[in-house]
């Protein structure tokens, strides 16, 4: 039976109330809400004379977006890989009789 339960993550001292389903969907949001801090802090040291705090977030909001981005071709690209290497090793084996 799916669990709801609400719990409050935070991020930049803004409590952010959630209701989650189950425990690994409340660990995904904790461990999501620290990863943005931490990306917070290295943003913050890398580029510490920006404008305004604004600039922060969004940049966040950027590298996170591109991960998102980079994981979802990914995900997508999987089955074509499965037929080149198909299709590789049906090459190797008619080479190999050759």
């Amino acid at each position: 039976m799916e669990r709801k339960q609400n719990i409050t993550v935070s991020v930049e001292g803004i409590q952010l109330p959630l209701t989650v389903r189950s425990e690994d969907e409340e660990k995904m949001y904790r461990d999501a809400a620290s990863m943005i801090q931490e990306r917070l802090q290295k943003v913050r040291e890398l580029y510490p004379s920006l404008p305004n705090e604004k600039y922060y977030y969004a940049m966040v909001m950027l590298n996170t977006a591109a991960d998102a981005v980079r994981a979802s071709n990914r995900a997508n690209s999987g089955p074509i890989m499965d037929i080149i290497n198909d299709l590789n090793k049906d090459l190797e084996t008619v080479i190999s009789k050759k």
